[in-house]
This record gives structure tokens, C-alpha cells and sequence, in this order.
């Protein structure tokens, strides 16, 4: 588990990413044992996650809101390796097993102020007339999916059509990931 120092640089070194800082990689830890604490960064993340699916659930209100609760939950712990193991076989495919470790672990702490806007965003809506909730929300998911690239991007050294293509398996699986969650729960 990383020390409460080494998880605030890696999120200031996510702020750093987002402000296009060239001091942004010195931030995060490519070691094999950053490589594993990175993925720390989804219980740091878990509570904007919470928030997120506590909208869905309130907005869509299923039949079965644990059942739900319960997809959603499992498929945010599964997001993490299964993007982790396509990385793995992408950044061989591509020639650049090399940025495998920085790839993970800059998407991996990176995450975690892409959920905090989300969720800040979903809680602004409720605050704001309902005819504003779709323009922002369009706005912070394409901030963030922006900000996602960008990150990728950084790690896999510059390559900006590489990283727009890891980028859309990423959110390709994530899709897939929660689809198959939810069937196996009997939810969406």
C-alpha cells in the first residue's frame, strides 16, 4: 500500500498532466512496486465512483437498486486489471512494451481526478435546471475522455493515434466489462 506522500505526488503529478507540466512523469512511481500500488488509486477513487453510481441509481431508479449497486461495483474492481492485461498485450503489439508500467500507472492514478470531476459535475446537475444536465454532462465526459488521452498519451511517449486507439479499447472494455457485470447480476 502506498504512504499517504506517495499517493499525494502521484495525484499532483495527475494535475501536473492536466496543466501539460514536463515535470509531470518525476511525480509517479514506475517501479514494479509502483506498478502495484497504482492500483491503490481505485480505492482513493471508490468514493467519487460511489457518488457517480448513486445518481444512476437515484435518475434511472432500477428494480433491484443492491443487485445494481452490486454490478456496479464489481465491474469498477474489474476495470482495473482487465485494462492493465489489454495494455499489457497492446503495448507489445505496437512496439512499446517498454511504456507498459508508465502506461498503467499514470491511467491508473489518473483516474481518480477524472471520477472526482465526474462526480462534482453529476452533483452540480442536481443543483442546476434539469435542461442543463445533458449539455454539462456531454461537457465533462468529453473533458475527461480528453484528459484520458492525454495521459495515455504522455506515457506511451507522444504517440497521440496510438494513444486515441488504446483509448477507445479502453472505454470499449469498460463498456463490455459493465454489459457482462450487469447480465451476470440480472440488472441493465
Amino acid at each position: 500500500m502506498p504512504t499517504r506522500e506517495e499517493v499525494m505526488r502521484a495525484l499532483t503529478g495527475t494535475l501536473l498532466i492536466a496543466r501539460q507540466d514536463p515535470r509531470a512523469e518525476d511525480c509517479f512511481d514506475f517501479s514494479v512496486e509502483g506498478f502495484w500500488k497504482s492500483f491503490f488509486a481505485a480505492l482513493v477513487g471508490l468514493p467519487f465512483f460511489l457518488v457517480l453510481v448513486l445518481h444512476e441509481l437515484f435518475v434511472i431508479g432500477p428494480e433491484a437498486p443492491l443487485a445494481a449497486l452490486a454490478a456496479r461495483l464489481v465491474s469498477y474492481a474489474l476495470d482495473w486489471p482487465v485494462f492493465a492485461l489489454a495494455a499489457a498485450l497492446l503495448v507489445r503489439l505496437v512496439g512499446l512494451g517498454q511504456r507498459y508500467v508508465p502506461l498503467v500507472v499514470m491511467v491508473n492514478w489518473a483516474t481518480v481526478p477524472q471520477l472526482a470531476v465526474m462526480a462534482a459535475t453529476v452533483m452540480l446537475v442536481l443543483l442546476l435546471p434539469a435542461s442543463l444536465a445533458p449539455f454539462l454532462l456531454v461537457v465533462a465526459l468529453t473533458t475527461v475522455l480528453f484528459y484520458r488521452w492525454t495521459v495515455m498519451r504522455r506515457a506511451l511517449g507522444g504517440l497521440g493515434g496510438t494513444a486515441f486507439g488504446f483509448l477507445v479499447v479502453d472505454v470499449l472494455l469498460g463498456i463490455l466489462t459493465e454489459r457482462l457485470i450487469a447480465a451476470l447480476f440480472g440488472v441493465g
